[in-house]
């Protein structure tokens, strides 16, 4: 019995010890109790008892270490979300100045084809492409666009008509 308990109080001791000491740089506990005499299979038991524990400790350091690694990958993926929100933004930015350059070229246009007798600018918006020629369009005054599609072949001015009530406000 006092040998069964010996080698209790030895596992339980080593167990403690490793609890008590997971870091990986400390040194194998040493055990207090005297444990010569607890037996060859107690000794293997103990020994197995290290071996995890240094396991764990091995894991530990592995886990920390993967940990660490993950929390510098995060940072960088943050890194690179801030940069293609603020190139986004410099994108959105930069569409919108072309978008209002191109409209004022297209009411700088408008105004050259309202002054035009509106035969020969039916015949110039009729040449040009679809889409430029619907946006000069759109920007004249009602009675100038109506004369100038009135001067148009039928099926073009239908198209263009068609076109510019389609046109979002």
């Amino acid at each position: 019995m006092k040998l069964g308990l010996q080698v209790i109080v030895c596992m339980a001791a080593v167990a403690l010890a490793g609890l008590a000491a997971p870091d990986a740089r400390a040194q194998e506990p040493e055990v207090i109790f005297e444990c010569e005499d607890i037996g060859t299979e107690a000794r293997r038991m103990l020994d197995r008892l290290q071996q995890e524990r240094r396991k764990f400790a091995e894991r530990e350091r592995q886990l920390d270490r993967r940990e660490n690694e993950l929390k510098i990958l995060q940072e960088e993926v943050d890194k690179k979300i801030e940069q293609l929100k603020t190139l986004r933004s410099k994108l959105d930015q930069m569409l919108a100045e072309k978008e209002q350059t191109e409209n004022e070229k297209v009411k700088q246009l408008s105004k050259i084809y309202q002054k035009r007798n509106p035969a020969g600018a039916a015949a110039s918006l009729a040449a040009m492409d679809k889409d430029l020629a619907v946006s000069v369009l759109s920007m004249m005054r009602d009675k100038y666009a109506g004369e100038i599609l009135d001067n148009m072949e039928q099926e073009t001015a239908v198209a263009y008509s068609t076109s510019l009530g389609r046109l979002n406000p």
